[in-house]
């Protein structure tokens, strides 16, 4: 086993109370009557039923592109694993949704989310996750030069930098564990974090390389630091990002299916990686190397 994959086995930090909370008072969904077999939603989609999936427009896992389709890294691996199963892309309903919607909408407003979502505990307890289909470490992103010499999130924590972070993510939580309350600048989105950086307001944003890498592209005024993985301020082990579609506990036998499938594609690795590779992504960095789910949140994986 690489070394790459004995700290893709250690805990993640869980990152969706408020949605796990808001997830357990949502409807119930239209597939919730079935046999308990978990397989209605699934064997509605095959009889050729429309598939109502949520995305959050979150380059490069799924985003809405200038022509107005929905494309991506979790969109291309999802979609060539839904045409295996026998649902095509035409079946499909897109929903642009709110992330901080995606879980609790399950069942009412979408059936399946698509975005990338990393896998962690506390999500586990309110969603079935299929197992990852990609890792992904964090980074920077920093004025050009990077005068503050900034490295890692929380390394950061130790100085008097002001760190930026995207409301609801893992690296808001880290960061309010570590960091005093006014060294933290959190905004909606990535475009607002980056104004706030170029501004003054705060000395570097914290998210995704993926995510950073794609907005540095075209500003020579940013860049981008090298890769690392957030620590847990609790255990002190590595929080592994690790992404993954997502059902209702409802549907485990679709989750099943997909998973199936998705152990085929990533043992066929040339095949994953054209599917991925015009995202950013590469064997060497983002492959799970057969990373699960239940791995990642043994006490609450359903």
């Amino acid at each position: 086993m690489s070394n790459r994959m004995h700290l893709n086995r250690r805990h993640l930090l869980g990152g969706a109370t408020a949605g796990a909370a808001a997830f357990a008072l949502a409807a119930c969904s239209r597939t919730d009557q079935g046999d308990g077999s978990g397989n209605g939603l699934l064997e509605q989609a095959q009889d050729g039923g429309k598939l109502r999936i949520a995305y959050a427009n979150e380059a490069p896992y799924a985003y809405t592109a200038d022509d107005e389709s929905v494309t991506g890294q979790s969109v291309a691996v999802q979609l060539y694993l839904l045409d295996k199963l026998g649902i095509k892309a035409d079946q499909i309903e897109w929903k642009l949704t709110e992330w901080e919607s995606l879980i609790s909408g399950l069942g009412t407003n979408h059936d399946m989310v698509i975005a990338g979502m990393y896998v962690t505990s506390e999500r586990c307890d309110a969603v079935a996750f299929a197992n990852p289909d990609y890792i992904m470490p964090d980074a920077l992103m920093v004025q050009a030069g990077n005068p503050g010499g900034w490295t890692t999130l929380n390394a950061m924590a130790e100085t008097d930098g002001v760190i930026g972070v995207m409301n609801g993510t893992s690296e808001q939580e880290v960061a309010d564990a570590i960091f005093d309350a006014e060294r933290i600048n959190v905004q909606a989105d990535l475009s607002g974090l980056i104004l706030e950086l170029k501004s003054g307001r705060c000395d570097a944003i914290g998210l995704t390389s993926a995510n950073l890498r794609l907005a540095a592209e075209a500003d020579p005024e940013v860049e981008v630091t090298e890769g690392f993985w957030l620590v847990d301020p609790e255990s002190g082990e590595d929080m592994i990002g690790a992404g993954a579609a997502v059902f209702q506990p409802a549907d485990t036998g679709f989750r099943d299916a997909v998973n199936e499938e998705l152990e085929k594609l990533l043992a066929d690795t040339p095949t994953w990686e054209g599917l991925v590779s015009e995202y950013g992504f590469t064997v060497e960095e983002n492959h799970p190397e057969g990373l699960t789910a239940e791995d990642l949140c043994p006490d609450t994986y359903q």
